[in-house]
This record gives C-alpha cells, sequence and structure tokens, in this order.
C-alpha cells in the first residue's frame, strides 16, 4: 500500500508536467470554480480487496454536491461510516481504476449518502484516482416519474381498441373498422366511406385546426398528424380523440394518395386531467379558488388595473364566532356554514369576481373596476345576506350566522395584493373589534 501523504496536493499535482506557471494556475483556479465535485483519493485494499479511500483533495464544489466537510485527510468510512459495507459497487469501480485500469463513467445511487451520482473516475498513478462528479438524485426522480407515466400509458393503449381509418386520397373514399363509429355511438353499418362524415363529427370548434393538421402532412409540411380534438357522440355528447395519422403513399410526384391514421378515445384522460386542473385551483370543501390561485387571479387583475388605471378594490370576510359553531353543534355543521358563506357571496357577486378561501373561516374577494363606495355597498349587500341566512338543522331547528367584513381600495401605482390585504385585514379586525356582523372600510 502507498504510504499516506504528508500534505494534500494541490489540484496541479493530479497530473504534474512542465507546463508553464501561468498555465498550472488556470487549472487550480478551473478545479476551485468547477461545479462538478473533484475528489483526488488513495485507494486502500485488505486482502486484495478494495476496502476504503482517503481523501487527498477535493474542491469546493464537492463540499456543495455532498454536503461534507473537511474531509481532506480522512477516510470514507470515518466520514460516512458504513459506506464500505453498503456500497460495495463504489467502492468496486474505485478500487478497479486505481489499479490502473481505464478511465470509468457511470451512474450508481450510493445508498449509505441516499443519493444518485454521476461519476466519471480515472487513475492519475497507481492506487490512486481522481472522480468528477455531479449529484443527479433530482434527476434520476424526474426520470423515474416519466417512466412511470410512459408505462402507465403504455398499458393504457395496450389495453384499448383503437379506431382505424384509411383514406384514399384520390377517390376520397374512407375505410374504417366497426370501432371507429363504436366511439361515436355508430354501428358499422352507419358509417360512410367519406371524409366529409369525418368533418361532420369534428366539432365544429375544432374542425379547421384538424383539416390543417391533415393537409400539412398531405402537402408535405409536417411529417404526421397527432392531433386531440373534440368530436360529437350520436347521443349528443362530446367525446376527446387523439387522432394519429401519416401519408403511407405518394405517387411519382410526391403527391399524397393514401393516409391512415388511428383514433384513440381519450375522453376519460381529459375529464382527469380537468378534474386534476380544477383541484389545484380551486378549495376542496367550499369549490371557490384556493389561496395560491386566488392569488395568481388577484395579481393579474392588479397588473390590469394598473394597465388600465381602473379602480380596484378588496375584501376580507371572516365568519364570526366559528368556533363556537363548530364546538355546539359539530364540525360537520361547521363545514356547512363554509359552504353556504362561499355560496352566498357567489350569488352576491359578479362574475368577474374573485372569490378565494385564504384558510380557515377567512374568505377574501377582489372586486375589479370597483372604488370604494362600490366595494363597501357590495360589501354590506353580502353582510346582510349572510345574517339572514339558516341553516337547517335535525328536528326542525336552524343555525343563524354572521360575518364582518373588512374592504380596501387600490390608492395609487405602487398598491400591490399584499398591501391591499393588509389594508383589508387591518378594517376586517376594526369590524370584529366594533361587535362583529359589520362592514368596516380600510383608511
Amino acid at each position: 500500500m502507498t504510504a499516506p501523504a504528508e500534505r494534500a496536493p494541490s489540484p496541479t499535482d493530479l497530473a504534474p508536467d512542465a507546463r508553464p506557471p501561468e498555465v498550472g494556475a488556470v487549472l487550480d483556479g478551473l478545479l476551485e470554480h468547477l461545479l462538478n465535485g473533484v475528489a483526488y483519493c488513495r485507494m486502500e485494499y485488505a486482502d486484495g480487496q478494495p476496502s476504503d479511500f482517503l481523501f487527498l483533495y477535493t474542491n469546493p464544489a464537492f463540499h456543495t454536491q455532498t454536503g461534507l466537510a473537511r474531509v481532506r485527510g480522512q477516510r470514507i468510512s470515518e466520514i460516512v461510516p458504513g459506506l464500505p459495507q453498503t456500497d460495495p459497487a463504489l467502492l468496486e469501480v474505485f478500487g478497479r481504476v486505481a489499479r490502473s485500469g481505464p478511465p470509468e463513467t457511470f451512474e450508481i445511487f450510493v445508498k449509505s449518502m441516499a443519493q444518485w451520482f454521476s461519476v466519471s473516475v480515472y487513475c492519475p498513478q497507481p492506487e490512486h484516482f481522481v472522480a468528477l462528479f455531479d449529484v443527479v438524485t433530482e434527476r434520476k426522480k424526474a426520470e423515474a416519474a416519466l417512466e412511470d407515466r410512459a408505462r402507465q400509458l403504455r398499458f393504457v393503449l395496450e389495453g384499448s381498441e383503437l379506431g382505424f381509418w384509411d383514406w384514399d386520397i384520390v377517390t376520397g373514399t374512407v375505410e374504417r373498422n366497426p370501432q371507429w363509429g363504436q366511439m361515436l355511438g355508430y354501428t358499422f353499418d352507419e358509417l360512410q366511406h367519406t371524409a366529409q362524415q369525418w368533418a361532420d363529427f369534428v366539432h365544429p370548434n375544432d374542425r379547421e385546426r384538424t383539416w390543417a393538421s391533415i393537409f400539412d402532412v398531405v402537402e408535405g409540411r409536417s411529417k404526421a398528424h397527432k392531433l386531440e380534438y373534440r368530436m360529437l357522440h350520436k347521443d349528443g355528447s362530446i367525446r376527446w380523440i387523439l387522432d394519429q395519422a401519416k401519408v403511407m403513399q405518394r405517387d411519382e410526384h410526391g403527391k399524397a394518395t393514401r393516409m391512415c391514421g388511428t383514433h384513440t378515445d381519450i375522453t376519460e384522460r381529459k375529464l382527469l386531467e380537468e378534474e386534476l386542473l380544477r383541484q389545484a385551483h380551486v378549495d376542496y370543501l367550499t369549490g371557490v379558488y384556493n389561496r395560491r390561485h386566488f392569488m395568481e387571479r388577484a395579481e393579474h387583475e392588479l397588473s390590469r388595473a394598473h394597465r388600465y388605471g381602473n379602480p380596484l378594490s378588496m375584501l376580507m370576510l371572516d365568519i364570526d364566532h366559528f368556533k363556537l359553531i363548530n364546538d355546539r353543534y359539530g364540525h360537520k355543521v361547521g363545514d356547512t356554514v363554509l359552504k353556504a358563506v362561499a355560496d352566498l357571496s357567489h350569488a352576491t357577486f359578479r362574475d368577474v369576481d374573485i372569490l378565494g378561501r385564504l384558510g380557515g373561516e377567512e374568505f377574501a374577494v377582489l372586486l375589479p373596476e370597483t372604488d370604494q363606495p362600490a366595494a363597501l355597498d357590495a360589501a354590506e349587500r353580502l353582510r346582510e345576506t349572510i345574517a339572514n341566512a339558516r341553516i337547517p338543522l335535525t328536528g326542525g331547528l336552524t343555525v343563524s350566522f354572521s360575518v364582518s367584513i373588512g374592504v380596501s381600495s387600490m390608492g395609487s401605482a405602487e398598491d400591490n395584493i399584499d398591501v391591499l390585504l393588509n389594508r383589508a385585514d387591518k378594517a376586517l379586525y376594526e369590524a370584529k373589534g366594533g361587535g362583529r356582523n359589520r362592514v368596516c372600510g380600510a383608511g
């Protein structure tokens, strides 16, 4: 085994040669500023097998990538106890290269560090190795997620039945299989052998772009037609179709003569995508926007108000004594009260107004093109509507409740959503402090 080094080598020790000093300085700087982690190590063996390695040099990126500090002069078994036992494959590669083996590049999951690494390693001198690496855990997770999605999609496609169409462009006739019609509620006998029937089934709002996609392929501007669009079912419903096709034959002048494709019914996937998108934007209990999407919509409206010089107002409302409602009637009734506030707010405000649940029993409403007096009037209408509402209970009993509302309005071009919310929040607490079930406007 090579005797321990008496000093940690500088980067230029990795490959000494007769380079001018300025070149060595550049290389030193390169290693120190390299985004990849670099480690120069001496391999140790036991009974001829790689057992440990000693760090002789590491660059700053090594510490950034691994989170390890002050490793120089220490063995990996001292820094990451158990690595030689949990990750023998890593030691095997390093040991193989350190015995003057050829350079190797590989990706490996290091169990003891719970990270994926992309590593390139070579031997600068016997029983030593230099490893250049990146932590690629996030990429590997993303790849695994993509592979999982691809696998799921493959299973769906393999288990589904495809509608097939074969278009003779010269004669204008189209042959289809029974499944093509069944997707749209038609029997095979009801299918006509024309492209016009397909066009009649395509949703009117999608016809232009579907024809454009097909003719881009027919006329050679695109290699393939692949488009998702809506088609009309016999029962009047809408089905989403994935249409994929290519020109299969051209004449001696390059003019398309035959085009073939498949239809896949992707309605369920489309509905799922729409539902996932809705869930990402909507509070699950009340059906109004959640806090994040409310803030996104509010920022958009604020930008529009600044751009066109329109007024803008913000309402903050809080259900009075909501904890007492939960304690007295139970959380199921409390949830019903929250939904009632959302429903009554929707009924009171305009379609352009933006309603969101910020958390707990607190809601916010953004009123585009609304100044302070108009916002106070709208808030008062809502307060009165809610105060007059009754939620029925078993036994003929009812629950009544009220809200306190704070109102703020944009006063200058410097106002942002946080400013409007803070002002409305202060006004809300003023309303609560003044006895609740009331509306207060911000100064």
